[in-house]
């Protein structure tokens, strides 16, 4: 066969050939500005070589993302002096009337710390609704303090504050209150601050997240207090490692949230006096709180205000808390979907007794932290078989995980139960103890294995 003729080119042909319209900088200046808005600032600049509409477009964007932070692809490591300099000159040659959102992460070399009040002066202002810092005032010496201007902690059009990082930032010397009537979002991860006079003076607060470094408040005749706005949507509150020893006792933590939806709660510094309402909006939580004796109360009337939420996780910490209070009826959780805990040891009556009052239970996840060597220490609770089946158990539960598994014969009944018992159940994973070794792992999967299944398309894992 011959070879075939190459086609001639038709009109479709052609039109391919002809030069492809660039259709984005065809888009209306506003929709560019959108687009930049996302980009570091640094990748804003960037598209400036593209075309001469493009040279001087990111000088007239009103947000800045301005990051030097160690994740950051455009990290410099050992540049501090240049990427202060970088910034110096983003804002010289800005054009905008002013700024909107600001994002900014570096450490400020001592000689160079004037620039950061020039970037203050013309940041903060009345259209500044996002403030994202995260300062380090850096010296051969160590870290030093940059402190906040007056204007920033009493802005009238902020929505979203975060102050965070390894910073030292301080109220204005010989400024004592804190107006931020439209902040929405609150983040604080700092040194030096009292968080309560921020909290308080943020009326409209729907998400915070609290980190405590230190003691506070700073003047040490104040009464160290939390007190939660009652708008709050969301709540993060976290105790940082290092303040386990010097970190004081907190007078007292309101939490008086009725439209609280989030709450993740990390805490072992010893709580007095606890003000707790109910959440009939809640969604999602997570305790990991210690306390002494005297103060599980607290920890206990938290845990049945929470009756509502759909995610449940509960720490070893609280667990211990919860086990060692004065005996006390375990609430009704009506809504509860995914159920986490870390138990110190394992007993299936308490389980048992659990899941009668989950009824909606469709995830479960357990993780036993009990040393293999205390089982020989205490006698092992004994496996009972229910006189009544939970009724998440035959109706709803889907996912069932056991880490920590050690193979006691109360685990190997109640494991041996939700397998005989769960109609519906589609996933059994068993995590066994590292110290059990890998020829006892494989026992035990062929012991589960032996169990008759309700579930004909339940599929067990043993690792």
């Amino acid at each position: 066969m011959g070879k075939r003729k190459p086609r001639k080119p038709g009109k479709e042909s052609t039109k391919t050939a002809t030069t492809k319209i660039d259709l984005i900088s065809n888009l209306p200046n506003f929709l560019l500005f959108h687009i930049l808005s996302f980009l570091p600032t640094r990748c804003a600049m960037a598209t400036s070589v593209l075309a001469r509409r493009w040279r001087h477009l990111w000088k007239d964007l009103l947000v800045l993302d301005l990051d030097n932070s160690e994740e950051s692809p455009y990290y410099l490591p050992g540049g501090r002096h240049r990427f202060v300099d970088f910034v110096d000159s983003v804002f010289a040659q800005r054009t905008a009337p002013h700024v909107e959102k600001l994002r900014l992460t570096c450490e400020i070399p001592m000689d160079k710390r004037k620039s950061s009040k020039t970037w203050f002066r013309t940041a903060v202002g009345p259209h500044l609704k996002e403030l994202y810092l995260d300062l380090t005032l850096h010296n051969h010496q160590g870290y030093g303090r940059v402190k906040l201007p007056e204007k920033v902690l009493t802005s009238t059009s902020l929505e979203s504050l975060v102050l965070k990082g390894r910073m030292y930032l301080v109220i204005y010397e010989g400024f004592g209150w804190v107006r931020l009537p439209s902040v929405k979002n609150l983040e604080l991860d700092l040194d030096c601050v009292d968080p309560n006079s921020v909290i308080c003076s943020c009326r409209a607060l729907e998400n915070l997240k609290l980190t405590l470094r230190e003691a506070f408040p700073t003047k040490s005749w104040e009464t160290p207090e939390l007190h939660m706005p009652p708008t709050l949507k969301r709540l993060t509150l976290i105790q940082a490692d290092e303040t386990e020893e010097f970190l004081n006792d907190i007078e007292e933590l309101v939490i008086n949230t009725p439209l609280l939806e989030y709450l993740s709660i990390t805490l072992w510094a010893r709580c007095l006096e606890v003000s707790i309402s109910d959440y009939p909006n809640m969604v999602e939580a997570h305790l990991d709180i210690d306390q002494d004796k005297e103060q599980v109360g607290w920890v206990v009337e938290l845990f049945k205000a929470l009756h509502q939420t759909k995610l449940l996780d509960l720490k070893l910490s609280t667990m211990e808390c919860l086990l060692v209070a004065s005996r006390f009826e375990l609430p009704e959780f009506s809504r509860l979907v995914n159920l986490e805990l870390e138990i110190p040891y394992f007993d299936s009556g308490f389980m048992i007794e659990l899941l009668h009052n989950c009824n909606m239970l469709q995830v479960l996840t357990l993780h036993n932290r009990e040393k293999v060597s205390t089982l020989e220490l205490e006698e092992p609770n004994c496996w009972k078989l229910p006189t009544k089946d939970p009724d998440c158990v035959i109706s709803h539960l889907k996912i069932f995980e056991f880490k920590g598994y050690q193979d006691s014969a109360d685990e190997h009944g109640f494991v041996a139960y939700l397998l005989e018992r769960g109609p519906i159940l589609e996933t059994m994973k068993i995590h066994a103890d590292p110290s059990l070794g890998p020829k006892y792992k494989k026992c035990i999967h062929k012991q589960l294995s032996r169990v008759p299944r309700s579930s004909k398309t339940c599929q067990l894992k043993v690792t």
